[in-house]
């Protein structure tokens, strides 16, 4: 999994409450870091990420994402979720929406429908 938020200390938190069940989790914390990370090998099983990031924002990385693997999964924690709402209504796959502030329970369940705990 690709965790990508520009505030770091919850970001970093929220890798290690997730690695403690079990994710493997890779941090970004910039549009452009992530989209460098899509770019390499080998595949992400999942992504999550903010909508508001420096550089690039969140929905041009989830296109980049989608350019290059069509069918990963995409988990968006937002402030902004009519925005998201509106712009991802035609993606198939679908994009999940997750209000900020982050229910790690919500995510989590989202995450175990959509990727097994390795």
């Amino acid at each position: 999994m690709l965790l990508v938020d520009d505030d770091a200390r919850p970001a970093r938190t929220l890798a290690h409450m997730l690695g403690e069940d079990g994710y493997s989790v890779e941090l970004a914390f910039d549009g452009a870091s992530a989209i460098e990370r899509i770019g390499r090998v080998p595949e992400l099983d999942v992504l999550v990420l903010d909508y508001m990031l420096p550089h690039v924002n969140g929905l041009a990385v989830a296109s980049y994402a989608r350019s290059r693997w069509k069918s990963i999964p995409i988990i968006f924690l937002t402030s902004y979720l009519e925005v998201l709402r509106r712009a991802t209504s035609t993606l198939s796959p679908p994009i999940v929406l997750l209000c900020k502030p982050l229910s790690y329970g919500d995510l989590t369940r989202e995450l175990d429908r959509i990727v097994p705990v390795a």
